[in-house]
């Protein structure tokens, strides 16, 4: 949600981007595919025979998703189809992959993720590759949000708090040792995605969005 990287929620496997992309071909029964307002593509993968049990009327469908409830979070502009339909899945319970170009609004996804963790009384795990970038984000998010916390090896703020905000490897680290935390978290946040591609420190995000 910084610059051009995607930002991941991990949940299922959805994806959601905001510039259309060719056609793959792929099995009618494990892929659907739905070109929104030419701008967004919703690409969903699920196992064969899947069957979701979401109410229609509320949820949509799997391949047209979207969300009649009463929201987690409002804002004050009118949100793109891409954001739409990422609400949409996470109200579906769904994970998604946002790729969008900077300042598309990302961050708006991502936000709404943890004031639905809020609102369902669970917890959520924001993650950044940087110290720095963990800290900015802590401060931003704290303006938002009552309840945040900060891990980063060097700082630990709030450590129980609903919404924490850490480094990639204090994930991966938590991840490890079995952390009783992570028993009560709903939701995991993955910013700069795009890291996974770096020799060095791409490991750290494979493993951990792995094993989430």
């Amino acid at each position: 949600m910084m610059d051009e990287s995607p930002t991941s929620l991990k949940r299922k496997q959805t994806e959601v981007n905001s510039e259309a992309k060719p056609e793959i071909p792929v099995e009618e029964s494990v892929r659907k595919r739905q070109n929104i307002a030419r701008t967004c593509v919703h690409e969903v993968a699920v196992p064969t025979g899947y069957a979701s049990n979401k109410d229609e009327s509320i949820h949509g469908t799997l391949s047209d998703p979207i969300y009649n409830g009463e929201r987690a979070k409002t804002y004050p502009f009118k949100l793109d189809p891409f954001q739409e339909v990422s609400v949409a899945c996470l109200e579906r319970n769904e994970s998604i992959l946002v790729s969008a170009h900077t300042s598309a609004g990302k961050t708006a996804v991502a936000e709404y993720a943890i004031a639905m963790a809020f609102r369902d009384k669970q917890r959520v795990i924001y993650t950044s590759p940087l110290k720095a970038l963990s800290n900015q984000k802590y401060r931003e998010l704290s303006q938002e949000f009552s309840d945040v916390g900060l891990m980063t090896g060097d700082v630990t703020l709030s450590p129980n708090a609903s919404c924490l905000v850490m480094t990639t490897e204090i994930l991966r680290g938590m991840l490890y040792r079995g952390s009783e935390v992570l028993k009560e978290v709903a939701w995991v946040i993955f910013d700069e995605i795009h890291y996974m591609k770096d020799r060095e420190r791409g490991v750290v995000w494979e493993e951990s969005s792995r094993a989430t």
